[in-house]
């Protein structure tokens, strides 16, 4: 476990390694995407070290609920490390940056109608209801824009993602260990 939690800790670094090497090569958007791909690549890396560290580590093949708590540590534990960092990213190290995008956000739902009636004849053509002005819509939007850019829902829809992202890699992970290779090493016994 000491190994699984030192590879997981040099693995968030080099998260964070990476991002630091796009700062100023890629927009925010390409630079979020790049980030979640590579926290994504690693929960399935860490599903199949530990699905090969469980062959190695087991003398049969386990029953589907052991299997899927051993692969499961190691990437749950990567799932909310990898939350961490991207929460310390956004928020402490790249604070001025995020709140940049949050501004250029609410600037771009500023200007998206140049004028009321725009609005209206947008909102009429689309069907939508016309309960709100200009104005108010503009605000709801920035209130949005506010609490999706907010670090607490951030953070909690970056650890939900990943959980599930992490615990669905353990199920499959698990599955094909103990179902799957347990078939075969049986069939590999019985000859």
């Amino acid at each position: 476990m000491k190994n699984n939690f030192i590879i997981i800790i040099a693995t968030l670094f080099g998260w964070m390694l990476f991002k630091y090497l796009l700062l100023g090569n890629i927009t925010f958007e390409a630079s979020f995407k790049y980030g979640f791909l590579y926290h994504g690549t690693a929960l399935v890396t860490f599903a199949v070290l530990a699905t090969s560290n469980g062959l190695r580590s087991f003398d049969s093949t386990p029953d589907f609920l052991i299997g899927f708590k051993h692969i499961a540590k190691s990437v749950v534990a990567y799932a909310l490390g990898a939350t961490l960092t991207v929460g310390v990213w956004h928020h402490y190290v790249m604070k001025d940056a995020t709140n940049a995008r949050l501004q250029s956000l609410k600037v771009q739902i500023t200007d998206n109608f140049s004028s009321e009636a725009e609005y209206l004849a947008e909102i009429s053509e689309s069907g939508f209801p016309n309960d709100l002005s200009l104005s108010e819509w503009i605000s709801s939007q920035h209130d949005a824009a506010d609490i999706f850019y907010a670090a607490k829902t951030q953070i909690s829809l970056t650890l939900m993602v990943y959980l599930v992202v992490g615990i669905f890699m353990s199920f499959v992970a698990s599955l094909l260990w103990t179902k799957i290779w347990g078939v075969q090493h049986s069939n590999q016994n019985s000859r």
